[in-house]
């Protein structure tokens, strides 16, 4: 009877666990996925040496196809091996749940994986970090749901971990310094408090390897320096336990003035737009008042009243009604351009 074994390579040359080996020198075919990071030098030639066995080097489409590493599961002992844990990567969980609907015994040897490995080697408590999100070289809209992530993640005062994506085909990645322009540019449309110069943020690059650097401070500092060959990651950091700092201090040779709270700046989307909107309505009001001439005084009131209760519930942090009573007060004040009587350029 056959059998699927996904095996955990860890970080680095030598990350393998000794169950995985077992695992691996047991097995008829062992396939290594290598499309979701680089793989760290001489892998494969010591996975092999180390193991007894031939090891096929496969890419995204044979994984995500799956059929033959299914059919050869039916009837002989298959193993596919990846960078890290095995079950961190969807499409690995795909063929997983695969071969278990067509009655496949499957197994699971995990290895260190970035997240966790992220946190150790800087000094951060793990269950600080918020949500993970991988930062891609291309979309200028994934770009901007980076930033979303990173704004809330600050708003709890969390740490943000960016895996910074690497195509292995084309043999290039997103690099630190091109992650922080963007971040910058996102911050200037969004203008949430998000990302500047002054936010401090460490970026860890090829961890696990022999080349492994760590490096941490202002993006200002950073932006123009050169952090060498992929993978890389950045950990935006958020509001610090005293540990965490000395930690940081410590581990990077950096003094504790160049580290801030990133999420003492940051505001709430709330925070940013209620001010604008009720201003622009209170500049609507006060010009229809003129047309008016006293007229639809009612109406008015009760949109000035709207005003202020929207600016009390973003007061209170109630920010879901402060949206609800701008939206109403807006309404009045389009409700009188239906009147005829006043022309509202707004």
């Amino acid at each position: 009877m056959g059998e699927l074994a996904f095996v955990g390579l860890g970080l680095g040359e030598g990350g393998v666990s000794l169950a995985g080996k077992e695992a691996i020198a047991s097995s008829d075919i062992t396939y290594l996925e290598d499309y979701t990071s680089p793989p760290a030098p001489g892998l494969e030639e010591g996975l092999s040496e180390a193991t007894g066995k031939r090891i096929s080097k496969v890419g995204r489409e044979f994984i995500e196809d799956g059929k033959k590493v299914l059919e050869e599961a039916k009837t002989m002992k298959v193993v596919v091996a990846v960078q890290g844990d095995p079950m961190i990567a969807t499409t690995h969980s795909d063929l997983r749940v695969r071969a278990m609907a067509k009655g496949i015994q499957t197994r699971l040897f995990h290895g260190a994986t970035i997240p966790a490995a992220a946190a150790s080697e800087s000094g951060l408590h793990y269950y600080k970090f918020g949500g993970t999100i991988t930062f891609t070289r291309e979309s200028a809209s994934h770009h901007q749901e980076v930033y979303r992530r990173v704004h809330q993640n600050l708003l709890g005062g969390q740490h943000t971990l960016l895996l910074l994506e690497y195509d292995v085909a084309r043999q290039v990645g997103a690099d630190p310094a091109f992650v922080f322009e963007k971040l910058l540019d996102a911050e200037s449309n969004f203008k949430r408090g998000v990302i500047s110069a002054e936010t401090f943020v460490v970026v860890l690059s090829r961890v696990g390897m022999k080349s492994q650097t760590m490096r941490g401070g202002p993006i200002g500092k950073l932006r123009g320096s050169d952090f060498g060959a992929p993978p890389h990651c950045v950990i935006v950091t958020g509001k610090l336990h005293f540990s965490e700092e000395e930690a940081l201090c410590a581990l990077l040779g950096i003094d504790a003035k160049e580290i801030g709270d990133n999420s003492a700046a940051v505001k709430r989307t709330a925070e940013v737009l209620i001010p604008r909107y009720v201003a622009k309505a209170r500049r609507a009001i006060q010009d229809a008042k003129k047309d008016l001439q006293g007229r639809h005084q009612e109406l008015i009131e009760n949109a000035e009243i709207y005003l202020k209760d929207s600016e009390g519930f973003l007061a209170n942090n109630e920010d879901e009604l402060a949206m609800l009573s701008i939206g109403y007060a807006e309404g009045l004040v389009d409700a009188l351009s239906f009147t005829g009587e006043v022309k509202l350029s707004w």
